[in-house]
């Protein structure tokens, strides 16, 4: 590790964490939540999925939660290796992907079989008011309706449609 005064400090920072020092940890959260805010909105950005009102918050709480976590291994392991951040990130990241699938959104099955999953509900379709558009609608494969019902009908994006159906974006 660089002899630098930038990692000096964390490395100080580090060994003060590891002593359980108050303002040590006081130090730590005003510095890094800010950026861990930031990193959990653009996993959750990059995956196209919304949270809740409190998504990221309750990430950047989970990361501080485990790096408090058995007797702050996180800590001792920065300081062998020499680097806070990298692993801030990191845990934030897959902080993130944990709480996307928690509340992960039901898949919809896109193969042709009828026997392995129920086709959704065509009630919506039912709706439409033109006869010619519901008897268009009814040419299209189990799988072409799943989507055209998806986009147009529960108005999901690209990105979540992709998540849903595992169906490259592009």
């Amino acid at each position: 590790m660089p002899n630098d005064s930038k990692n000096g400090g964390e490395r100080e920072l580090l060994e003060r964490l590891i002593r359980d020092d108050r303002d040590a940890w006081q130090q730590a959260v005003t510095t890094y939540s800010g950026l861990l805010l930031g990193i959990a909105k653009r996993t959750f950005a990059i995956y196209g999925w919304t949270p809740v009102a409190q998504g990221a918050e309750d990430v950047v709480a989970a990361v501080w939660s485990n790096v408090l976590a058995n007797d702050r291994r996180i800590v001792r392991q920065c300081l062998r290796q020499g680097h806070l951040l990298p692993m801030l990130y990191t845990l934030t990241r897959n902080r993130a992907i944990d709480a996307m699938r928690v509340r992960k959104i039901e898949t919809v099955p896109l193969d042709d079989q009828s026997t392995a999953a129920p086709a959704p509900d065509d009630s919506a379709f039912q709706e439409l008011p033109l006869p010619e558009l519901r008897k268009a609608l009814e040419t299209l494969t189990p799988r072409e309706r799943t989507l055209v019902r998806l986009f147009y009908m529960q108005r999901k994006k690209y990105r979540e449609i992709a998540a849903l159906t595992g169906i490259a974006q592009n």
